[in-house]
């Protein structure tokens, strides 16, 4: 891009997706995955895949905002401001996950079935939700960018967290650990094929939506993040796995191999989402432009 045309023209958001912004990316999946993965837990009552959802959390999102952090030393100034701004709302929902996820975990160790745990089961399958969610609120907030100024941005954000958390449980299983295969199959069936649905409604409205937005969209299915969008979105992350799930349910019996292409196909596939959705975005431009 050349000098004058800076905020003059379409200007690719780079600050979140470039260099040190990767550590953004990083952090917005961990936390899908974390959080998706820790809500599948609690609805299939694996213990194992409590703990992974956790230690993703706990490990992978904290750890990728605290490198990406200027000032990593002042990130308690964050908690103080959680009226104006989604990042403060977001460590705050972080913080308490944590929190009630450790002691969910030590109850269900030393008390299992105990009220104390039902409760903090519920709390934190809400505070998992939150960390899931929060991202697409908070890129909603920029107003600089019309492709994520939709309402659509935090569903996609929830559903694919859980679909990549069915991915996770479907690994789980394929480690040794006793999983419903069938249902993780065959939720994943409906969740892909909500993700498409939504994915498909966000790029159209999108493409109306503005001429700045218009570019974006541009940028995600013939531009920089197109590969991106076809292999990574469509190709690995819904075609894939839903062709395997499907011949799942008519052959009655997959092989383990299939089983785990399809899993990593979904992890392909939120990776690539979210990597889309941060490369093709455009600020729009500052000065009037002639019709």
């Amino acid at each position: 891009m050349k000098p004058y045309e800076w905020m003059a023209e379409c200007t690719p958001q780079t600050l979140w997706i470039e260099k040190k912004g990767l550590l953004v990316w990083l952090a917005e999946v961990s936390g899908a995955l974390g959080g998706g993965l820790y809500l599948v837990s609690l609805y299939f009552n694996n213990p194992g895949g409590l703990l992974y959802g956790w230690l993703i959390i706990a490990l992978g999102k904290t750890s990728f905002h605290f490198a990406h952090l200027g000032q990593p030393l002042r990130f308690w100034r964050l908690i103080l401001k959680p009226n104006r701004s989604w990042l403060a709302r977001g460590v705050i929902f972080m913080a308490l996950f944590l929190l009630c996820g450790a002691g969910q975990l030590l109850l269900s160790h030393l008390r299992p079935g105990s009220t104390g745990e039902l409760l903090l089961k519920v709390l934190t399958g809400v505070l998992a939700f939150l960390v899931m969610g929060y991202a697409g609120f908070m890129m909603n907030y920029v107003r600089g960018i019309p492709l994520w100024s939709s309402g659509l941005l935090p569903l996609l954000f929830v559903c694919g967290g859980l679909a990549g958390g069915l991915a996770l449980m479907l690994l789980i299983g394929l480690s040794g650990q006793d999983v419903q295969a069938k249902t993780i199959l065959a939720g994943l069936r409906w969740l892909l094929c909500i993700n498409t649905l939504l994915i498909t409604t966000y790029l159209w409205s999108a493409a109306y939506a503005s001429p700045t937005a218009e570019q974006s969209v541009k940028e995600l299915t013939q531009g920089r993040a197109a590969f991106w969008l076809w292999l990574g979105v469509f190709v690995c992350g819904l075609i894939i796995p839903l062709g395997i799930s499907l011949y799942d349910a008519v052959a009655g019996v997959t092989p383990p191999a299939m089983l785990a292409l399809a899993a990593a196909g979904v992890l392909a596939g939120v990776f690539s989402l979210n990597y889309c959705l941060l490369k093709g975005a455009c600020y729009g431009p500052l000065l009037p432009q002639a019709p």
